[in-house]
């Protein structure tokens, strides 16, 4: 330890107390004693100090060591303080007390010097352990929280606004740092580029490839109304990165213009989900030939397919981390596509159900631990207004 270690002796018999730090001080540790003579020192001791240990007999004049260390073990703060209880009833009903209690040792008196400097010895270095270990957990929970913020800065930090489209985005990681990522690159005043991808895994490793992703976006911007070539260009750079670092790492995506003047989306897609195109005669999914994902294979083409919205039809792109959840009482898992959700119910599934289908998905991350990363856009057709 960085610094000597604090214990607390509980006994209500001054020569008791003496002979435990006599015994404590034959161990060759440089220690800090405290000393207590009842459960209101003790307690008194417990909040002013950074405890390390705690010897604690069962028998004090107001109250029961059991309970001490019971209250103790029972808060957040104090449970990880090793206790080692004495007592001078040696039977297997009192151990089992000791157990119940919380404590982490139990010697009985008179107490043997050398048994009693070993449970110390190795309490102490179990608490140097956990510590450790804390500030380490610590230190990953601090440098994960700047990752977060990190992340959140590669992603759009507005959706983008038109007359005549209305977009929506549901991004969830499902811890601090996602492998789900989505981008919107507006060209010019006539098209925008929407980006929607799922790299293998989640953590910190997918969110490196994400920030690599959005780094080589800005560098291919030459091909921004190319989605074809765009898509092939990022395959072969990250086939290149992947490779170099030696893992299986992949990434699936649909990167897709929308033509604001006459809402016709242009797209391709690596080995991701199908679009869906919604409308209230039922949902189609857009299945045109998938290239492989991004980053196995160098020199792959993909293809290049184009859809129109018309008024009250909407786009729909998402990762595959909504079939993790359960929605519209089907099972987690149980489903791999959009149309699965909506199997077995009387009607055909309209952009209605589709809407309602979002709403379930928005409910459920706002309330649930996620399994994986989800991230959908929508994106509906309106009127234009004079």
């Amino acid at each position: 330890m960085a610094r000597n270690p604090n214990i607390l002796l509980v006994d209500d018999y001054e020569v008791n107390l003496e002979l435990l730090e006599a015994y404590l001080d034959l161990s060759g540790i440089s220690m800090n004693i405290y000393k207590a003579v009842n459960c209101a020192e003790a307690y008194d001791c417990i909040q002013r100090v950074n405890l390390d240990l705690i010897l604690l007999d069962v028998m004090l004049p107001d109250g029961s060591g059991y309970d001490v260390c019971r209250n103790l073990k029972s808060t957040q703060q104090y449970r990880g303080v090793p206790v080692i209880i004495l007592t001078a009833l040696d039977d297997k009903q009192n151990m089992l007390e000791g157990l119940k209690a919380g404590a982490d040792e139990f010697l009985t008196k008179p107490v043997d010097s050398h048994e009693l400097i070993l449970r110390v010895k190795n309490l102490l270095k179990m608490k140097e352990i956990a510590n450790d270990l804390d500030e380490r957990y610590s230190q990953l929970h601090r440098e994960l929280v700047i990752a977060t913020e990190l992340q959140k800065s590669f992603l759009p930090r507005s959706v983008p606004a038109y007359d005549n489209v209305d977009i929506e985005v549901l991004y969830k990681p499902s811890s601090y740092i996602g492998g789900d990522f989505y981008d919107f690159i507006r060209i010019d005043d006539n098209h925008l580029g929407v980006l929607i991808c799922d790299v293998k895994g989640h953590g910190v490793a997918s969110a490196m490839i994400t920030a690599t992703i959005k780094f080589q976006l800005y560098d291919l911007k030459q091909y921004y109304l190319q989605p074809d070539q765009l898509l092939e260009r990022l395959n072969n750079r990250l086939e290149n990165f992947f490779s170099s670092t030696g893992n299986d790492y992949f990434v699936t995506a649909v990167y897709g213009v929308l033509h604001l003047d006459d809402v016709t989306f242009c797209y391709s897609n690596a080995g991701h989900s199908y679009p869906c195109l919604c409308s209230a005669d039922g949902l189609t999914m857009l299945e045109n030939q998938q290239g492989l994902p991004l980053g196995i294979l160098s020199g792959m083409g993909y293809d290049q397919q184009q859809v129109t919205l018309t008024l009250g039809q909407e786009l729909f792109l998402y990762t595959d981390g909504i079939y993790e959840i359960e929605l519209r009482g089907k099972e987690a898992r149980s489903c791999s596509s959009l149309t699965d959700f909506f199997e077995g119910e009387a009607q055909p599934a309209t952009i209605r159900q589709m809407h309602e289908l979002q709403q379930e998905i928005y409910r459920y991350t706002a309330t649930h631990q996620i399994a994986d990363d989800i991230n959908y856009i929508a994106i509906r057709l309106n009127e234009r207004e004079d």
